[in-house]
């Protein structure tokens, strides 16, 4: 027996149909209800954010017994802190990529130093002077050789971002492994002192601050993510405890030809 239904219930049926798909929102670029982009390539922006806040203010933040995987709250409690002077953006990194292939975007100097020296000698034999008459000879002893760079290293100052996303079949879901980093140099350690008669010549090496995570998170698309926090370095280039770099994750799936 064939069954009819009024043209208004099956206008609700098909509204309801549509409003359960999990896509965009309405209204949105990436919205498609329907799946008609699923064949048009896709591509993954992924955006890492440092936020200073107090040490106080990290625990107050946190204080809620679970902090959720969709930091988006979060993050916008974050906002107004920023807007109110309550904290701030110390950096963003950006760097887009397809899905299952690496790539690297980097904001560095590179910074050249020796890592191995030949030591200070004496010339190996004395030098001999003659008078105008050459009646006498005197004896002199040249300047003795300071410590000699004979290796280098090159370490990349400022900040670089290594992502690798993985994005799910029916491209909602981007497991996303991904590397930010922010190098700063805070000075140099002396190891020995050399003065010659040209100035000093010490032998020293830098010494570097860093501020890295490393990990994989699976994160749905647009969703943000606080991943870690972190202490900066004061202005002497120590730890400072009493600040803390709460580091947010974000990934977009960007759909090409759209």
């Amino acid at each position: 027996m064939k069954k009819t239904f009024p043209h208004g219930v099956l206008a609700t049926c098909c509204w309801f149909a549509l409003a359960s798909v999990p896509h965009a929102q309405i209204g949105t670029p990436d919205y498609d209800p329907l799946g008609e982009f699923d064949h048009l390539p896709k591509q993954i922006r992924v955006q890492v954010e440092f936020i200073e806040v107090s040490h106080e203010q990290l625990t107050e933040l946190l204080f809620a017994p679970k902090v959720p995987a969709n930091g988006t709250e979060l993050r916008k409690q974050l906002a107004q802190l920023v807007k109110d002077g309550k904290a701030g953006i110390v950096e963003t990194l950006l760097c887009t990529a397809r899905s299952g292939q690496k790539a690297t975007t980097e904001s560095i100097e590179e910074f050249i130093y020796p890592t191995e020296y030949e030591p200070a000698e004496l010339p190996a034999e004395p030098s001999k002077d003659k008078d105008k008459d050459d009646k006498t000879k005197t004896t002199r002893r040249d300047p003795a050789i300071g410590p000699l760079p004979t290796a280098f290293e090159t370490r990349n100052l400022g900040s670089t971002l290594e992502i690798e996303p993985t994005l799910s079949e029916d491209n909602k879901i981007i497991d996303l492994r991904f590397v930010p980093e922010i190098v700063y140099h805070v000075g140099n350690t002396v190891w020995a002192e050399w003065k010659g008669e040209h100035g000093n010549s010490p032998v020293q090496m830098p010494t570097f601050y860093t501020l890295r995570v490393n990990t994989s998170v699976t994160l749905a698309d647009g969703q943000s993510m606080l991943v870690a926090a972190l202490s900066p370095k004061n202005k002497d280039g120590v730890t400072d405890f009493t600040r803390k770099l709460m580091v947010f994750v974000k990934a977009d799936v960007i759909t090409t030809g759209r």
